[in-house]
């Protein structure tokens, strides 16, 4: 929390949006330097070209969050549907090998099959990565075949293309994820430095602009300037009757004059955060005691 102690007995407090409210805080940031650049120069804040470089960072990145995410959810929706189409062609090929290695399983695994010693059964992969490794086997042993030896279904390209594109979509995917990670940490660091900046721009625009006092013309510049609530408590004694004695706290006697019985005494308590900015939106209560 930080807290700025001016003005001590305004009745205002200014706040200012927190990074979690990133649409507000960017608002409020852009509200600021739309009216620092109506300022002649010399009054312009010397933050403002921070502020400016902090929004330039905070909006494009937010755009380049939601395009990241567009991309791999569509990445995402591929990779389901190549590796669905890649389990039927595995799967169909792996009937064409029960018949034609009926007699001798093991010629499965050049193929990249892996076969089960003690029963002969070749095995269907069951990982997405254990089926390209197995398509990648397949490729490359038709591939050093005699093209007139290789087998006819499925297609050689066709099995090549689903591979390819496969693992092009497996790669799109992770690079969308790691682009939207890399955007959401500079976005949050650029979010992080705008709330900063508009905290001590505040505490300059109260000594600057408005001699030391918090004004609700600071919501010119995107500040949230809110009036401070305050309670009175009263606390009253009990009047001595006529001629009779009241004690005093440290057992010390008064008597009344003339009879007159003692006035009330109120005590007031003033909860209006004895003028303390808190730029973070939060209200720290000084209580003053008045007779």
């Amino acid at each position: 929390m930080h807290n700025t102690s001016l003005d001590r007995l305004s009745p205002y407090h200014v706040e200012i949006p927190p990074i979690t409210e990133s649409p507000m805080l960017i608002a409020a940031g852009e509200t600021f330097v739309t009216y620092e650049e109506t300022l002649p120069p010399e009054q312009q804040s010397t933050l403002l070209p921070d502020i400016k470089q902090h929004l330039d960072l905070c909006i494009p990145s937010k755009q380049h969050i939601k395009s990241s995410e567009a991309q791999r959810t569509v990445a995402s929706e591929t990779v389901k549907r190549l590796d669905e189409q890649a389990t039927d062609l595995i799967r169909k090929i792996h009937r064409m090998f029960g018949h034609e290695f009926y007699e001798t399983p093991d010629a499965a695994e050049n193929w990249g099959f892996e076969v089960k010693q003690t029963t002969g059964n070749i095995l269907m992969p069951k990982s997405r990565t254990e089926r390209l490794d197995l398509l990648d086997a397949y490729i490359l042993k038709e591939e050093s075949r005699p093209e007139k030896e290789r087998f006819t279904k499925p297609e050689l390209a066709m099995v090549i293309n689903l591979r390819n594109e496969l693992k092009a979509n497996l790669v799109a995917r992770r690079n969308s994820r790691r682009r939207r990670k890399s955007s959401q940490s500079t976005r949050m660091t650029a979010l992080r430095k705008l709330y900063d900046c508009l905290r001590v721009a505040a505490s300059v625009i109260i000594i600057k602009h408005f001699d030391h006092a918090i004004s609700p013309e600071m919501g010119n510049w995107g500040y949230e300037v809110v009036k401070r609530q305050s309670t009175e408590k009263e606390v009253e004694t009990a009047p001595a009757s006529n001629g009779s004695d009241a004690s005093s706290t440290n057992g010390t006697e008064t008597t009344s004059t003339n009879g007159a019985a003692n006035s009330d005494t109120t005590v007031s308590a003033d909860a209006a955060t004895n003028g303390q900015v808190d730029l973070d939106g939060a209200v720290e209560g000084v209580v003053e005691a008045s007779d």
